[in-house]
Protein backbone atom coordinates (compact mmCIF):
# COMPACT_ATOMS: atom_id res chain seq x y z
CA UNK A 1 0.00 0.00 0.00
CA UNK A 2 1.17 3.42 -0.89
CA UNK A 3 0.66 6.08 1.78
CA UNK A 4 1.39 8.96 -0.72
CA UNK A 5 -0.27 8.46 -4.23
CA UNK A 6 1.63 10.17 -6.87
CA UNK A 7 -0.32 12.96 -8.51
CA UNK A 8 0.10 13.50 -12.39
CA UNK A 9 0.51 17.14 -13.07
CA UNK A 10 -1.79 18.95 -15.66
CA UNK A 11 0.56 21.82 -17.35
CA UNK A 12 -3.30 22.67 -19.44
CA UNK A 13 -3.70 26.00 -17.21
CA UNK A 14 0.16 27.17 -17.81
CA UNK A 15 0.09 26.38 -21.27
CA UNK A 16 -3.09 28.33 -21.50
CA UNK A 17 -1.70 31.48 -19.54
CA UNK A 18 1.18 31.38 -21.35
CA UNK A 19 -0.37 31.91 -24.52
CA UNK A 20 -2.45 34.56 -23.42
CA UNK A 21 0.84 36.70 -22.02
CA UNK A 22 2.27 36.08 -25.72
CA UNK A 23 -0.99 37.09 -27.45
CA UNK A 24 -1.13 40.08 -25.22
CA UNK A 25 2.29 41.13 -25.55
CA UNK A 26 2.10 40.86 -29.80
CA UNK A 27 -1.38 43.26 -29.36
CA UNK A 28 0.62 45.80 -27.46
CA UNK A 29 3.47 45.93 -30.06
CA UNK A 30 1.10 45.94 -33.06
CA UNK A 31 -0.51 48.90 -31.16
CA UNK A 32 2.86 50.72 -30.50
CA UNK A 33 3.96 50.42 -34.53
CA UNK A 34 0.82 51.10 -35.48
CA UNK A 35 0.77 54.28 -33.68
CA UNK A 36 3.91 55.31 -34.43
CA UNK A 37 3.92 55.03 -38.22
CA UNK A 38 0.48 57.17 -37.69
CA UNK A 39 2.18 59.72 -35.66
CA UNK A 40 5.05 59.74 -38.27
CA UNK A 41 2.22 60.60 -41.39
CA UNK A 42 0.23 62.78 -39.48
CA UNK A 43 3.63 64.87 -38.56
CA UNK A 44 4.14 65.17 -42.60
CA UNK A 45 7.96 66.05 -42.04
CA UNK A 46 9.52 69.08 -44.59
CA UNK A 47 9.72 68.29 -47.87
CA UNK A 48 12.39 69.42 -50.40
CA UNK A 49 10.45 71.29 -53.04
CA UNK A 50 12.48 72.83 -56.15
CA UNK A 51 11.58 76.10 -57.02
CA UNK A 52 11.42 77.47 -60.61
CA UNK A 53 14.20 79.67 -60.66
CA UNK A 54 16.54 76.08 -59.69
CA UNK A 55 16.71 76.80 -55.85
CA UNK A 56 14.99 74.59 -53.23
CA UNK A 57 13.12 75.26 -50.28
CA UNK A 58 11.60 72.89 -47.40
CA UNK A 59 8.17 72.68 -47.27
CA UNK A 60 5.80 71.15 -44.96
CA UNK A 61 2.21 70.10 -47.06
CA UNK A 62 -0.99 72.05 -45.51
CA UNK A 63 -4.22 72.48 -46.48
CA UNK A 64 -4.36 74.13 -50.22
CA UNK A 65 -6.48 77.29 -48.39
CA UNK A 66 -4.28 77.48 -45.10
CA UNK A 67 -1.94 80.53 -45.41
CA UNK A 68 0.32 81.89 -42.13
CA UNK A 69 -0.35 85.63 -40.88
CA UNK A 70 3.31 85.73 -41.55
CA UNK A 71 2.89 84.55 -45.57
CA UNK A 72 -0.15 87.09 -45.39
CA UNK A 73 0.94 90.35 -44.27
CA UNK A 74 4.31 89.63 -46.46
CA UNK A 75 2.32 89.80 -49.61
CA UNK A 76 0.02 92.23 -49.12
CA UNK A 77 2.50 94.69 -47.60
CA UNK A 78 4.70 93.69 -50.88
CA UNK A 79 2.01 94.34 -53.23
CA UNK A 80 0.69 97.72 -52.33
CA UNK A 81 4.18 98.62 -51.75
CA UNK A 82 5.03 98.29 -55.44
CA UNK A 83 1.01 99.16 -56.37
CA UNK A 84 1.50 102.54 -54.78
CA UNK A 85 5.52 103.59 -55.30
CA UNK A 86 5.63 105.22 -58.24
CA UNK A 87 9.50 106.07 -60.29
CA UNK A 88 10.02 106.16 -63.78
CA UNK A 89 13.31 107.00 -63.70
CA UNK A 90 16.11 103.89 -63.27
CA UNK A 91 16.41 100.20 -65.19
CA UNK A 92 13.18 99.04 -66.12
CA UNK A 93 13.05 95.23 -64.05
CA UNK A 94 11.29 94.08 -67.48
CA UNK A 95 13.42 95.52 -70.23
CA UNK A 96 16.40 96.32 -68.73
CA UNK A 97 19.62 97.72 -69.73
CA UNK A 98 22.45 99.26 -68.90
CA UNK A 99 21.71 102.63 -68.30
CA UNK A 100 18.15 104.26 -66.68
CA UNK A 101 15.49 105.31 -68.58
CA UNK A 102 12.15 106.83 -68.20
CA UNK A 103 9.07 104.30 -67.59
CA UNK A 104 6.99 104.93 -71.04
CA UNK A 105 4.07 103.59 -68.81
CA UNK A 106 1.57 101.10 -69.19
CA UNK A 107 -2.03 102.40 -71.06
CA UNK A 108 -5.42 101.94 -68.94
CA UNK A 109 -8.29 103.09 -70.23
CA UNK A 110 -7.34 107.21 -71.15
CA UNK A 111 -4.54 107.52 -68.99
CA UNK A 112 -1.53 105.04 -67.80
CA UNK A 113 -0.15 103.47 -64.82
CA UNK A 114 3.55 102.80 -64.26
CA UNK A 115 4.89 99.58 -65.59
CA UNK A 116 5.68 98.50 -61.60
CA UNK A 117 2.31 99.36 -60.67
CA UNK A 118 0.92 97.37 -63.99
CA UNK A 119 3.21 94.32 -62.71
CA UNK A 120 2.18 94.47 -59.26
CA UNK A 121 -1.16 94.73 -60.78
CA UNK A 122 -1.41 90.56 -61.59
CA UNK A 123 -1.49 90.26 -57.60
CA UNK A 124 -5.22 91.11 -57.45
CA UNK A 125 -8.57 89.50 -58.15
CA UNK A 126 -9.57 89.12 -62.34
CA UNK A 127 -12.50 91.06 -61.73
CA UNK A 128 -11.17 93.54 -59.27
CA UNK A 129 -7.91 94.10 -60.95
CA UNK A 130 -9.39 96.09 -64.18
CA UNK A 131 -11.52 98.41 -62.53
CA UNK A 132 -8.94 99.19 -59.61
CA UNK A 133 -6.20 99.92 -62.11
CA UNK A 134 -7.77 102.25 -64.74
CA UNK A 135 -8.89 104.06 -61.10
CA UNK A 136 -5.27 104.38 -60.27
CA UNK A 137 -4.43 105.78 -63.66
CA UNK A 138 -6.58 108.64 -63.19
CA UNK A 139 -4.39 109.79 -59.39
CA UNK A 140 -1.27 109.12 -61.36
CA UNK A 141 0.39 112.26 -62.17
CA UNK A 142 1.40 112.59 -66.00
CA UNK A 143 4.81 114.45 -64.66
CA UNK A 144 5.67 110.70 -63.15
CA UNK A 145 6.58 109.47 -66.73
CA UNK A 146 8.86 112.66 -67.16
CA UNK A 147 10.36 112.11 -63.71
CA UNK A 148 9.36 115.08 -62.09
CA UNK A 149 7.14 113.58 -59.90
CA UNK A 150 7.60 109.98 -57.95
CA UNK A 151 6.18 108.81 -54.76
CA UNK A 152 7.03 105.56 -52.67
CA UNK A 153 4.14 104.15 -50.11
CA UNK A 154 5.05 103.35 -46.36
CA UNK A 155 3.34 101.31 -44.55
CA UNK A 156 3.33 102.19 -40.71
CA UNK A 157 1.22 99.24 -39.65
CA UNK A 158 -0.64 95.82 -40.81
CA UNK A 159 -2.79 93.87 -38.62
CA UNK A 160 -2.55 90.51 -37.43
CA UNK A 161 -5.32 89.09 -40.64
CA UNK A 162 -8.98 88.07 -39.35
CA UNK A 163 -10.46 85.13 -41.24
CA UNK A 164 -13.39 85.67 -42.86
CA UNK A 165 -14.34 81.88 -43.63
CA UNK A 166 -11.94 79.34 -45.09
CA UNK A 167 -9.68 80.70 -47.08
CA UNK A 168 -10.25 84.73 -46.73
CA UNK A 169 -9.10 87.35 -44.50
CA UNK A 170 -9.04 90.79 -44.11
CA UNK A 171 -5.61 93.07 -43.42
CA UNK A 172 -5.58 96.55 -41.99
CA UNK A 173 -3.27 98.64 -43.22
CA UNK A 174 -2.17 102.09 -41.73
CA UNK A 175 0.27 103.53 -44.35
CA UNK A 176 1.31 106.90 -45.74
CA UNK A 177 1.76 108.08 -49.23
CA UNK A 178 4.60 110.77 -49.89
CA UNK A 179 4.53 112.17 -52.96
CA UNK A 180 7.90 114.34 -53.91
CA UNK A 181 7.59 116.83 -56.71
CA UNK A 182 10.06 118.97 -58.89
CA UNK A 183 13.20 117.60 -56.76
CA UNK A 184 11.49 118.22 -53.37
CA UNK A 185 13.23 116.64 -50.44
CA UNK A 186 10.48 116.32 -47.78
CA UNK A 187 7.89 115.52 -50.18
CA UNK A 188 3.77 115.75 -48.86
CA UNK A 189 2.11 113.11 -46.88
CA UNK A 190 -1.02 111.79 -47.50
CA UNK A 191 -3.27 109.11 -45.13
CA UNK A 192 -3.48 105.96 -46.52
CA UNK A 193 -5.05 103.69 -44.27
CA UNK A 194 -6.84 101.00 -46.04
CA UNK A 195 -8.76 97.24 -45.10
CA UNK A 196 -7.52 94.87 -47.67
CA UNK A 197 -9.37 91.63 -48.36
CA UNK A 198 -7.64 88.65 -49.38
CA UNK A 199 -8.08 84.77 -50.86
CA UNK A 200 -6.14 82.12 -50.65
CA UNK A 201 -5.75 80.68 -54.78
CA UNK A 202 -3.59 78.38 -56.71
CA UNK A 203 0.19 79.22 -57.03
CA UNK A 204 0.95 79.00 -60.81
CA UNK A 205 4.50 77.73 -62.23
CA UNK A 206 6.52 80.40 -64.07
CA UNK A 207 7.10 78.48 -67.41
CA UNK A 208 10.40 78.08 -68.59
CA UNK A 209 12.81 80.48 -70.81
CA UNK A 210 9.51 83.00 -70.76
CA UNK A 211 11.08 86.45 -70.73
CA UNK A 212 10.74 89.04 -68.31
CA UNK A 213 7.51 90.61 -68.93
CA UNK A 214 5.47 87.17 -69.42
CA UNK A 215 6.62 86.29 -65.89
CA UNK A 216 5.50 89.01 -64.77
CA UNK A 217 1.88 88.15 -63.88
CA UNK A 218 3.34 84.63 -62.35
CA UNK A 219 5.63 86.78 -60.21
CA UNK A 220 2.67 88.61 -58.60
CA UNK A 221 0.56 85.50 -57.78
CA UNK A 222 3.73 82.96 -56.55
CA UNK A 223 2.56 83.47 -53.40
CA UNK A 224 -0.87 81.91 -53.77
CA UNK A 225 -3.01 84.69 -52.76
CA UNK A 226 -4.80 87.60 -54.60
CA UNK A 227 -6.42 90.82 -53.41
CA UNK A 228 -10.45 90.97 -54.02
CA UNK A 229 -11.38 94.43 -52.74
CA UNK A 230 -9.61 97.26 -51.14
CA UNK A 231 -11.49 99.96 -48.61
CA UNK A 232 -10.68 103.04 -46.67
CA UNK A 233 -10.74 102.20 -42.96
CA UNK A 234 -11.57 104.34 -39.54
CA UNK A 235 -8.69 104.28 -37.24
CA UNK A 236 -11.46 104.61 -34.59
CA UNK A 237 -12.42 100.62 -35.49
Amino acid sequence: MQILQKKQLDFTPIFLIGNVIVLSLLLIVSLVNSFSINSIVKAKPPTLVELSDGGSIRAIATDSNSRTPQAINDFVGKTMVEIFSWNAVGVDNLNPTNKPQLDPGVETGEDKITTRSWAAGFALSEDFRGPFLKELATITPDSVFTGTTQSILIINHLSTPTKINEGSWTVKMVANLIIFQDGEQLGKAIAFNKTIFVRAVDSPQIPKNSSPLQQAPYSARKAGLEIYKIQDIDLGL
